[in-house]
């Protein structure tokens, strides 16, 4: 059985490698419109920044339980999480439809968000992370003017028949699932009031006493509900729009997560005695099948998916330019590398559940890869045909302003990031070292 530290330092690799490519790939594409400049920078930011954190937990894991003093890691990845989070909820204020779009605004609004994701690290290493859940209230924002703009162009395309609206819904469920997929999976045993029993036996497991305050009792919970509302207005909607416009690939997604959910809430309840044991007794440990699914379908979703659904943002809609020769065998990678994660994590998920010998699966890689390889041009025409900017659907709806702003000040945000990253990095290893 594939565990959930092993998973870990897959995550890692993958949220770094494709934040690299894609900050690479953003660099060489000069010409795009301010939007997808911005939006690129941020989505690779937040991958790369995400992909430290997974770094540092990959060597805790390693090293738990050896005598190792640890301290720089653990706040080394809290402190990463909590800045990739504050990013990522930064993406809805500019994609698919930016709410930003003066000069100003843009300067002013991030500037805040990096100084309060500065403030909000420091100040949780200093009450030793206590109130760490508190931070997923900031989600809030960025779940309304998602919905708000699924719904708005959603209604347009089937009312209207407007084809291109389908490109900006699309894009919000796209950004939904990429924030909130985890949620997602928890949404039955978020609605039968479950979860805050899973949540305490993970912080007697993990030692995790911030799990017991108020505030992050509420930032959990919040976030787990905003999750929860999403795959239930997603599953609506889609069938909704199935209805008029027939079956899709993003209904088939969106179903397989809410069916997954309902699944996953069935087995929650069903292991509600082993949850207890630890608040009662001794912790019991979850039987194999659980662990099993919830590693394959909740981790895999986080640790795997989640950066392909940033990397297929990228590429699909059109952030950077991967029509251009320069660009085109990077982008290729991508598309390969997605494809190698997908097939890999497929054959894992057979081995768990079937007793198939190491050399046989190897051997059923071996074959998914070449076949995958076969299929990469023609699965790279394919997204680079249908890819169109979500700014040229703006564009004809008049309602995307271009700011006075140059490349250097656009530039200037990733640049602020890195110092702000080098800054708290620095700043965990002479706390750890102090306290």
């Amino acid at each position: 059985m594939a565990e959930l530290e092993s998973m870990v330092p897959v995550a890692a690799i993958v949220y770094l490698l494709l934040s690299i490519v894609s900050l690479i790939l953003l660099n060489r594409s000069k010409e795009r419109v301010w939007m997808d400049l911005m939006v690129g920078q941020i989505l690779g930011l937040s991958l790369l920044v995400q992909g430290l954190a997974y770094t540092a937990h990959s060597i805790i894991e390693a090293f738990k339980g050896e005598g190792v003093d640890l301290e720089f890691f653990i706040f080394g990845r809290n402190s990463l999480f909590i800045i990739s989070g504050y990013l990522a909820a930064t993406i809805p204020l500019l994609f698919p439809y930016p709410i930003l779009q003066k000069s100003s605004s843009i300067k002013y609004v991030l500037s805040g968000i990096l100084v309060l994701s500065l403030l909000t690290a420091v100040y949780m290493m200093m009450t030793d992370y206590r109130y760490f859940g508190i931070t997923d209230i900031i989600f809030v924002i960025p779940f309304i003017l998602l919905v708000s703009v699924y719904f708005r162009f959603l209604t347009e395309e089937i009312r209207n028949d407007d084809l291109t609206a389908r490109r900006m819904s699309f894009a919000a469920g796209l950004v939904l699932i990429g924030l909130f997929g985890r949620e997602m999976t928890w949404w039955l045993a978020q609605l039968i009031s479950i979860n805050d029993e899973f949540i305490g036996r993970f912080a007697i497991q993990m030692g995790e006493v911030a799990y017991s305050y108020t505030p992050s009792w509420i930032g959990n919970n919040i976030v787990a509900t905003i999750g929860s509302m999403s795959i239930v207005i997603l599953s609506v909607g889609e069938i909704w729009r199935a209805a008029s416009k027939g079956i899709n690939g993003f209904l088939v997604v969106v179903l397989l997560i809410f069916a997954v959910g309902t699944i996953s809430g069935i087995a929650d309840y069903a292991v509600l005695d082993i949850v207890n044991s630890c608040m009662n007794t001794v912790c019991e440990d979850y039987p194999q099948t659980y662990d099993i699914w919830y590693n394959f379908t909740t981790n895999a979703l986080i640790y795997l998916f989640t950066p392909l659904i940033a990397m297929y943002i990228i590429i699909n809609f059109d952030i950077v330019d991967s029509r251009s020769k320069e660009n085109s065998w990077m982008t290729r990678i991508i598309v390969i590398l997605m494809l190698l994660i997908v097939s890999s994590s497929m054959i894992e998920l057979l081995q768990s559940f079937l007793p198939v010998p190491q050399m046989v699966s190897s051997a059923i890689l071996a074959m998914v890869v070449a076949i995958f390889i076969g299929w990469e041009e023609r699965i790279m025409l394919r997204l680079v045909e249908q890819g169109e900017s979500i700014s040229t659907k703006l564009i004809s709806l008049n309602e995307l302003n271009v700011p006075d702003m140059e490349n250097a000040d656009l530039q200037l945000f990733s640049k602020a990031v890195g110092v702000m990253v080098v800054f708290v990095i620095m700043l965990c290893a002479v706390y750890s070292a102090i306290i």
